[in-house]
C-alpha cells in the first residue's frame, strides 16, 4: 500500500481484535420475495472498557445470492437499517436496544456481485455494559432488531456458560 494511504479496514480490524467473543445464533431473514427466509449465522461478541462502557458486536454472516433479485432484496434489508441506525440516537434507541444505549455502528461487505460472503457488522454503543450483556442481548436487542428488520433468531448459543 503506497505511504500515507489509511487502511480503513485493517485499522477497523486492529480495533476489533480485542473484541470478546460471546456466542453465536442462527437467524432468518424474510427477503420479502415470497420464497424460504434467507439463513445465517449472527456472531456476538462484546468489548468493555475499564470504566464500564462498551459496545456489543452483532455481524451477520451468510452467502450471497446469485439470483440478482435476492440479492438486491438483501442489500435493500441492510440499507433499510442503516438509515434506522443513522437516525437512532440515545432516547429513541434505547426504547429498542436498553437503557444506557447510545449509538450504532454499522459496517457492512460483500454486497457486490462475486463476492464470497455478506458481512454485517453492527457496533451498539452502551454507558454501562459490564454484566449486562446476556439479559441486554436475549431480553431487549434481539427482539429490538426483530422489530425494525424482518429476521427471526434462533436461541443464542453462549460460548461460556452462565456465571
Amino acid at each position: 500500500m503506497a505511504e500515507g494511504v489509511i487502511d480503513l479496514k485493517r485499522q477497523l480490524r486492529e480495533l476489533k481484535a480485542h473484541e470478546k467473543l460471546a456466542g453465536f445464533t442462527g437467524f432468518g431473514l424474510d427477503l420479502g420475495l415470497g420464497g424460504p427466509r434467507k439463513d445465517g449465522v449472527l456472531k456476538i461478541s462484546e468489548f468493555v472498557r475499564p470504566d464500564g462502557s462498551g459496545y456489543i458486536t452483532l455481524t451477520f454472516q451468510t452467502d450471497p445470492d446469485v439470483e440478482p433479485e435476492k440479492r438486491a432484496a438483501l442489500a435493500s434489508i441492510f440499507e433499510g437499517f442503516a438509515r434506522f441506525a443513522q437516525a437512532a440516537d440515545a432516547t429513541t434507541g434505547a426504547v429498542r436496544f436498553g437503557q444506557g444505549f447510545e449509538y450504532i455502528m454499522m459496517v457492512a461487505e460483500g454486497m457486490s456481485d462475486g463476492d464470497p460472503w455478506v458481512l454485517v457488522d453492527l457496533d451498539l454503543y452502551y454507558k454501562n455494559l459490564r454484566g449486562r450483556l446476556r439479559p441486554l442481548l436475549e431480553k431487549t436487542v434481539l427482539p429490538g432488531l426483530a422489530s425494525v428488520l424482518p429476521v427471526t433468531f434462533e436461541t443464542v448459543n453462549w460460548w461460556e456458560p452462565a456465571a
